[in-house]
């Protein structure tokens, strides 16, 4: 992930930009193109680091993990937010909105981000079930 600077003087925070790289390695995965990662820190939450996914279009989404939290906490917060952020240029293109898609129930719904204390899996939204390690979708396909 190469993160453009944003002008505010901010580097994204090694907590987030970690979360990131291990979500990104699902749209590389799966073929999505990435967002462009962008500096900007927009909250005053203590122990909350902020950037912003970006499209081509000139469209935004803020993203952001809070460092108080475990490491797969982090992981499935960012997932979700990159989830959304695909969603959004998928549903803009006309593409398939289901990503990542449920191999338990094909072209219905897209895969959900969990935690426990140890790690971030996708999960079916319907059953619960375990799909992926989230930064594994590689291995399902």
């Amino acid at each position: 992930m190469s993160p453009e600077p944003s002008g505010r003087g901010t580097t994204v925070h090694p907590a987030l930009r970690n979360a990131l790289d291990v979500v990104l390695a699902d749209l590389d995965a799966t073929g999505v193109t990435r967002p462009v990662v962008r500096e900007l820190d927009w909250s005053d939450v203590p122990d909350q680091h902020t950037a912003m996914l970006a499209s081509l279009d000139g469209s935004a989404m803020g993203v952001s993990v809070t460092t108080s939290d475990p490491e797969a906490a982090r992981i499935a917060d960012a997932a979700d937010r990159v989830q959304e952020w695909v969603i959004e240029e998928h549903w803009r293109s006309g593409a398939p909105t289901d990503w990542p898609p449920c191999p338990r129930h094909p072209a219905t719904h897209p895969l959900a981000a969990s935690a426990d204390d140890r790690v971030a899996r996708w999960v079916c939204p319907l059953d619960g079930g375990p799909v992926a390690v989230v930064g594994r979708l590689a291995q399902v396909r």
